[in-house]
């Protein structure tokens, strides 16, 4: 059956010999850039009309066949010469310039498409025209459309191929967007973790693999992340005491009969010393329930270890203040209480003994004495709320210090002979100089009266003395002394050495001493006094 004229040969494109006799070539291809819609099919053919004259007995001229050859090209071609005029153009390229073939010829493409001006593709064309020089490189037109462009100098001319790379390119671009908003969300991930102290670890018991976030490693105590990471350098790493539980539950996982895992336990850091961690997992199972990948998180609670210890220490210590404070209170009361009873008894048995007699003298001697010592009791208390809150007041003004040491040695003394104690004091002066003489008479009394309390009954003394910097009070006694590991520990709150524990007392003597000494501008310290015992010596810049 014979062919109509104008239809394909069975040889496409390339079996010519029909259309050349009809002056026609049918070339199945769209001339303008590929569209959303997809590559050209045979509904986007366009005909394309071969110049009379050109045929002969042998076929199109070789002149015919390559312009026969460019418009059959899927990229866009032109030729500028010497000046950037284009000489030839096919239509693909002339549809991305938007202007038909015929008017573009003898015009610079930027001049033609004013929209071209100053773009990459203008810069670097006219930097090839000038060092004749070709090159391959990307270029985006106004239009928003991608071309991979490739310049060659043929001769006197600057042939130009592009290639409409638009949908690779923005295929590429949305790949470049989505790595980096993974980036950018691992990146705050990351710094999620870091922040938390924390850190994610996946372990796959099928291929072996081992993920551990960046900073795993480093709440193992290794500033820079090993090499790997083993199950083995896990279990070694734990606290003896925490081994045997933490084994136990991954021993269960394994069994079948647990899918998570939550433990808490202890880890030596290289430096040696102890971190806390707690750790949670899931573990994944094949259709067999064999554990394959084992999945989890692990943070580093060690501040919140240490704060919860601090409070445990903080509530024992309030449980032991109570305890102490109630038994020191009660003491004097109790005291009160007998010598009350004592006076009333006596003044039941005699009513005619007057308040002077000796036996009364003595009871409220006596009673005095407790008097003092719980209002004492009731000052300290008072003074570490206020230290606390920053409420402890000062009111500096001109004395004597040698003279408030005197008043208070000797109102002292009945009171060591009343205990069987020998108090001697050697009190240099006139000391004069701006101080609270209220406090510093507080920081007398206390030293004294820890003396007497410790000094197992032996002599104390008490010596103020001048120097070139100011004045040093020292109060010696001969108990058993003070540890040199509890030299400064006994001056925090409710704080006491073992020798104290055993005397009673509620360990806020010395803490307020220095307290107001270190408000004087002074320093306080303790010492091995001579022949035993222990020696605080108050340095003063009076």
């Amino acid at each position: 059956m014979p062919r109509r004229a104008d239809a394909p040969s069975p040889g496409g494109v390339g079996n010519l010999t029909h259309l050349e006799r009809q002056g026609t070539v049918q070339v199945y291809m769209n001339p303008a850039p590929f569209t959303a819609s997809g590559p050209p099919t045979d509904a986007d053919s366009v005909t394309y009309s071969l110049p009379p004259g050109t045929e002969d007995e042998q076929g199109p001229s070789d002149g015919t066949r390559l312009r026969l050859l460019r418009e059959m090209m899927s990229e866009a071609f032109l030729s500028l010469d010497a000046h950037g005029r284009i000489r030839e153009v096919n239509s693909r390229a002339a549809a991305l310039l938007g202007l038909p073939a015929e008017e573009l010829q003898g015009q610079e493409p930027w001049v033609a498409e004013p929209a071209l001006a100053g773009t990459s593709l203008h810069e670097r064309l006219m930097a090839a025209l000038t060092t004749r020089e070709g090159g391959r490189f990307l270029a985006e037109l106004p239009s928003r459309t991608w071309l991979d462009v490739n310049v060659q100098i043929v001769g006197e001319e600057t042939w130009v191929l592009a290639a409409d790379i638009t949908r690779r390119q923005r295929a590429e671009n949305e790949v470049a967007r989505t790595e980096e908003r993974f980036r950018q969300l691992g990146e705050r991930f990351q710094v999620a973790l870091d922040s938390a102290q924390m850190a994610v670890w996946e372990t796959n018991l099928a291929t072996g693999q081992v993920f551990r976030s960046e900073g795993h490693d480093r709440l193992y105590g290794y500033p820079h992340p090993l090499t790997e990471w083993t199950h083995e350098r896990f279990i070694e790493s734990l606290h003896p005491d925490d081994r045997m539980g933490v084994q136990t539950q991954l021993d269960d996982i394994f069994a079948g009969k647990a899918d998570t895992y939550a433990s808490t336990f202890r880890t030596a850091w290289p430096d040696g010393t102890w971190h806390w961690l707690t750790s949670r997992a899931r573990v994944l199972r094949d259709a067999t329930g064999k554990v394959v990948v084992i999945r989890g998180a692990i943070l580093d609670i060690t501040a919140l270890k240490e704060t919860e210890f601090a409070l445990q220490e903080a509530v024992r210590t309030r449980d032991d203040f109570l305890s102490l404070a109630s038994h020191e209170l009660r003491t004097p009361l109790t005291s009160l209480r007998l010598q009350a009873q004592l006076l009333r008894r006596m003044g039941e048995s005699n009513p005619t003994e007057t308040l002077s007699a000796p036996r009364v003298h003595e009871k409220l001697e006596s009673t005095e004495r407790q008097l003092r010592r719980l209002g004492a009791l009731v000052d300290n208390l008072l003074d570490v709320s206020r230290i606390r809150t920053g409420k402890l007041d000062f009111q500096f003004t001109e004395g004597d210090l040698a003279a408030v040491v005197g008043d208070l040695v000797a109102r002292f003394t009945d009171e060591a002979r009343h205990t069987g104690v020998q108090l001697t004091a050697s009190v240099e002066g006139p000391v004069v100089g701006r101080f609270d003489r209220l406090r510093l008479e507080q920081v007398v009394s206390n030293l004294l009266s820890n003396a007497l309390r410790y000094g197992a009954g032996n002599p104390v003394r008490l010596s103020l003395t001048r120097h070139e910097d100011g004045v040093r009070l020292l109060v010696r006694d001969g108990g058993p002394g003070v540890p040199p590991r509890d030299r400064e520990r006994i001056f925090e709150r409710f704080t006491q050495g073992d020798n104290a524990r055993r005397r009673g007392g509620m360990g806020l003597g010395l803490y307020i001493v220095r307290q107001i000494v270190e408000a004087h501008g002074g320093h306080i310290r303790v010492e091995d006094a001579p022949g035993g015992g222990a020696t605080f010596v108050v340095e003063l810049p009076i």
